[in-house]
């Protein structure tokens, strides 16, 4: 069976966490590549054996790629675009894992050919820690991963994305990419800034060395976000402006709100609490249902996998597949009802 490749570039937490899924997977047909402009990086990914081979040049890595995926900050996705839109073999399927989705899926248009086909990705997990070391092969299990196809993309390398994401362990999520950044921006990158926020102001006032010893756990939860990658906390900050500072007046507003309760005291703040613990247990009790795309139901990720490395081979060996089963699957209810191929005959 012939082998194919997916090269990932950016070789940090996600990227190689990425690798280690797919590495780790049984009797697969296809190579993992990786390339970083940091090329340590690479080189502890490849010796955590999330990559078959590591190479120096985008040129190496997305050669004889079917699947090419971008995990890199989103403003570093922008230049790689450009590059590699003059290296992909045609019908390679290119994805991301950017923080937001407007401005790549806008850049793919521009800069990427139209014999290749971009689809893009967010996974909604990660840890404030960074690189490599970080990485873990069940990072996105059960996770929620956004899905925005660029509009050129045919229903082929949507159908590779989503069995690729569920290959990760993770649940796809079919958004508008406008739409992923508005509530992103409330979910992901407003948590953000309050985490920063927060540890500045105490970090900033006077009393900080007392305070810093009373700092307990949910001071600690509560101000981890802010230990994570300033680069990519930038690059989300300049391709989501309006997003985030639409949510930033919002809890602007919804802090008032708090600050009127306490003044008068009593019942109004029970009643703040008591309302908002409700709501809260609600949702982690009953988490919504998650929307999934519209139209034929999606691919297994064995399928879609298979189809990306093998081609149109892979849909003839299955319907051989399936005829030699339903062949048997006939002949064995023809025995049980007595019937003999002579009787059939007739």
């Amino acid at each position: 069976m012939a082998q194919s490749r997916i090269a990932i570039i950016g070789t940090g937490l996600i990227g190689t966490s990425i690798g280690l899924s797919l590495s780790g997977r049984k009797e697969r047909n296809f190579e993992v590549v990786g390339a970083d402009r940091d090329r340590a990086n690479a080189r502890a990914a490849k010796k955590m054996g999330a990559l078959d081979r590591e190479v120096g040049s985008l040129e190496e890595a997305v050669e004889g790629a079917g699947l090419v995926i971008l995990a890199v900050p989103v403003m570093a996705a922008k230049p790689l675009l450009q590059e590699i839109g003059k290296l992909l073999e045609p019908g390679a399927v290119v994805t991301d894992v950017c923080s937001t989705k407007a401005d790549i899926l806008r850049w793919a248009e521009e800069f990427l050919p139209e014999t290749a086909h971009f689809v893009g990705g967010h996974p909604m997990a990660g840890r404030e820690k960074s690189g490599p070391e970080a990485a873990s092969a069940d990072l996105f299990k059960d996770a929620t991963w956004a899905i925005t196809p660029s509009p050129r993309a045919d229903e082929r390398a949507v159908d590779v994305v989503l069995g690729f994401v569920e290959s990760m362990g993770a649940v796809p999520l079919y958004i508008d990419p406008a739409e992923h950044d508005q509530y992103a921006a409330a979910v992901s990158h407003l948590p953000l800034l309050l985490s920063v926020a927060l540890f500045r102001m105490v970090r900033d006032s006077h009393g900080w060395e007392d305070a810093a010893l009373l700092a307990g756990p949910g001071f600690r939860d509560l101000t981890r976000l802010a230990s994570g990658d300033p680069t990519m906390s930038r690059d989300i900050m300049m391709t989501n402006r309006d997003a985030v500072l639409h949510w930033i007046g919002r809890i602007q507003q919804e802090l008032s709100t708090v600050q009127k309760a306490i003044e008068l005291g009593g019942e109004p703040v029970l009643d703040l609490f008591r309302s908002t613990q409700l709501d809260r247990d609600t949702f982690i009790m009953n988490p919504p249902t998650r929307r999934r795309p519209e139209g034929p139901e999606a691919p297994s990720a064995q399928d879609a996998m298979a189809r990306l490395f093998v081609g149109g081979l892979y849909d003839k060996m299955k319907d051989a597949t399936n005829r030699v089963t339903a062949s048997r699957d006939d002949a064995e209810l023809r025995r049980k009802l007595g019937m003999t191929d002579e009787s059939r005959d007739r």
